[in-house]
């Protein structure tokens, strides 16, 4: 009897160690936990690119695109460019598009400091509308030339110095509002993000400890 409980005894630990070890590897060898941590760390209105389907992650690369060439335009002309003019150019999202199956159709809209560029889809088969928000500093309180640390994923830093707030939304369904949108998020908005607030803290704080 002595024997078979030692013996059920060893087992017993030998597969605790096993679950352990396999737990272990779970968390921190296949990067499981960052991935968790990551979800975690975003607000409820926001999603990552990563989890977007197909079809949504191509056109939110040619919201970058738009985006980089409004913000190059607003930066050497002092102006933020139509959607006709980019069109005409061949910028996407805003020129024609024979993969657009939505066909989305998109203006130009500006209330005071905030631009917004919204494409609308055309068709009814539910695809969502897309947004491109860009903040204007304000010209009394807003920072001027800040350090290069302080630009990331929602910042864009135009040559003379004006740090112009930009981000990417989505949303499916509702209303389609003909008034400029300053809060996305209270409007039902997601916002689409490449990384977490999370991770891009850590770079943050890497590239921080690199520059000192």
């Amino acid at each position: 009897m002595g024997d078979e409980l030692t013996w059920l005894f060893l087992a017993a630990t030998a597969v605790l160690v096993v679950v352990i070890y396999v737990v272990a590897f779970e968390t921190y060898g296949t990067g499981r936990s960052d991935a968790a941590a990551a979800a975690r760390s975003l607000l409820p209105f926001q999603v990552l690119f990563k989890d977007l389907p197909g079809g949504e992650q191509r056109v939110f690369r040619s919201l970058q695109e738009g985006a980089g060439e409004a913000v190059r335009t607003r930066g050497e002309s002092g102006s933020w460019p139509s959607v006709a003019s980019l069109a005409d150019a061949g910028v996407p999202p805003f020129a024609p598009d024979p993969l657009d199956k939505a066909r989305r159709q998109w203006s130009q809209r500006r209330d005071g400091l905030v631009v917004n560029y919204v494409g609308i889809p055309s068709s009814a088969d539910g695809a969502p509308r897309f947004l491109i928000l860009a903040q204007e500093p304000d010209p009394v309180t807003g920072e001027k030339a800040p350090p290069p640390s302080v630009v990331d994923e929602e910042h864009q830093l135009l040559p003379d110095g004006t740090l112009l707030h930009v981000t990417y939304w989505k949303r499916s369904g509702g209303d389609a509002r003909l008034d400029t949108i300053g809060d996305p998020a209270i409007a039902g908005w997601q916002q689409i993000r490449v990384t977490s607030p999370a991770e891009e803290m850590e770079r943050w704080r890497d590239r921080l400890f690199r520059d000192s």
